[in-house]
């Protein structure tokens, strides 16, 4: 005879967390994608590679007879280890970093795809929610410490093979060893803010594509298309919202007074792309099906050609962009920042070749102009980046009578200068102190940094 419980549904046994165990939370998640990270031979072979070359670099510049020129602190490499730090940190941050995103976060979520273990990692060990943290910030900790190696290899590199003299900063002035020490440290910890959204970025991609060539790629390729945007135009409004723009921040550091103003900028912008890529990834992940069709690994050329396409359309919009809106880069501000420049190495100068103090009252004078000379103490009204810039620097103290200083310069759209000047007038690249001890003239050729707001 039924009953009323024969007609009932079989019941289904709910799976019970067993008596002592928690389903592991943030912190664990974080432990297992970093020891996954630290497993693969290549990332390993990064991580040793980020101490090894900035020693080999210090190494090469301490016997090199040529330095790196065209590159900030470059001349300067062979001299100081601050420069020789400082050097690195230029290639470091326009390049190594991306590349370093790229290399921990790009197939951080693309390899589950891969591998076809999202189920497995969804429903046995974390959330979504601390999956996605967990990755985040494994990949992000993964790179802060390759970078800060970089650092840190560069700098105590430096200071044994090159040594600890003085640092010459971005506006002439003499930075004393101590001071240079912080400095340095914190300008390396500066780009860690420019590296961040690069992170973002690679997380980004690694879901969107599902490929870890895209993630890892992406940000690479990225950082090239900022370094031609960066290069071509000097146009404010491109030039405010570019991720490039925290690049340059650290330049702040090393000129005199500091200003604290592109040190913001820069830190908010990166704030803010972080925010952007962060949030679309999650949204990404979060609104992304894996039970269903959606969870099969599908072809992901369709993916791969969208990214490149918005990527292009992008580019080229800002290509177009770049140019307009006002410029930070103008005669009158290259003129202040010349005569103060030149002004500081000149008593660097004096004070290498005698050992005394020198005077700092020298009124001295910059002209400045695109495509001539100008001789004149009228103000020009040429402006934006190029190689075409020439300038005299001017004694203009009575008494001294002292002729005119040509300066040939090149003008970056960024805001910092590379000039040469006239040997005739201020000496050879090496001079002897009252000692007859050769140094390097630092007048002879030198860089600054005026910024771009």
């Amino acid at each position: 005879m039924s009953t009323v419980a024969d007609d009932a549904p079989p019941t289904i046994p709910v799976p019970t967390v067993p008596a002592g165990r928690v389903r592991p939370g943030l912190a664990a998640a974080v432990r297992v994608e970093l020891a996954k990270l630290t497993a693969q031979w290549p990332l390993r072979i990064v991580i040793v590679l980020c101490v090894l070359v900035p020693v080999a670099f210090a190494v090469v510049m301490r016997a090199a007879s040529t330095m790196p020129a065209d590159t900030l602190f470059g001349r300067w490499a062979g001299t100081t280890g601050f420069a020789t730090s400082l050097t690195v940190l230029n290639w470091a941050a326009s390049y190594g970093a991306p590349l370093l995103a790229g290399l921990f976060a790009g197939d951080i979520f693309a390899s589950e795809d891969r591998l076809g273990t999202w189920k497995t990692i969804l429903t046995r060990s974390s959330t979504r929610t601390q999956l996605f943290l967990g990755k985040a910030v494994a990949a992000t900790l993964s790179v802060w410490i390759s970078f800060a190696m970089i650092g840190v290899s560069s700098l105590v590199a430096g200071l044994a093979v090159v040594g600890s003299g003085p640092l010459v900063g971005l506006s002439g002035q003499a930075v004393g060893s101590g001071s240079a020490f912080g400095l340095v440290a914190a300008s390396w910890a500066l780009s860690l803010v420019w590296i961040t959204p690069f992170v973002a970025l690679a997380l980004l991609l690694s879901i969107a594509s599902r490929s870890g060539i895209i993630g890892v790629l992406g940000p690479v390729l990225l950082a090239l298309v900022l370094q031609l945007l960066s290069t071509v135009g000097s146009g404010q409004i491109v030039r405010s919202v570019l991720p490039s723009t925290p690049l340059d921040a650290w330049h702040e550091l090393l000129t005199d007074p500091l200003r604290t103003g592109p040190v913001l900028q820069g830190v908010l912008t990166s704030v803010g792309y972080l925010a952007v890529f962060s949030c679309a990834a999650w949204y990404l992940l979060r609104r992304r099906d894996f039970a269903g069709i959606d969870a099969a690994p599908a072809n992901r050329r369709p993916a791969a050609v969208r990214i490149s396409v918005a990527v292009a359309a992008i580019t080229v919009v800002l290509l177009g962009l770049s140019g307009v809106g006002g410029t930070a880069l103008t005669a009158r501000r290259l003129n202040t920042s010349i005569a103060a420049t030149f002004g500081n190495l000149a008593e660097v100068r004096y004070e290498w070749q005698t050992g005394s103090p020198a005077d700092n009252t020298i009124p001295w004078q910059a002209n400045c102009n695109r495509g001539g000379t100008p001789i004149g103490v009228g103000v020009s009204d040429s402006s934006g980046a190029g190689d075409d810039w020439s300038c005299t620097i001017t004694d203009i103290r009575p008494s001294d009578g002292a002729g005119v200083t040509t300066l040939d310069l090149t003008l970056k759209s960024n805001g910092c200068y590379q000039v040469q000047s006239s040997p005739g007038a201020v000496g050879a690249l090496y001079v002897n102190d009252d000692h007859g001890k050769p140094f390097i003239n630092p007048l002879y050729a030198f860089d600054g940094c005026l910024g771009t707001s």
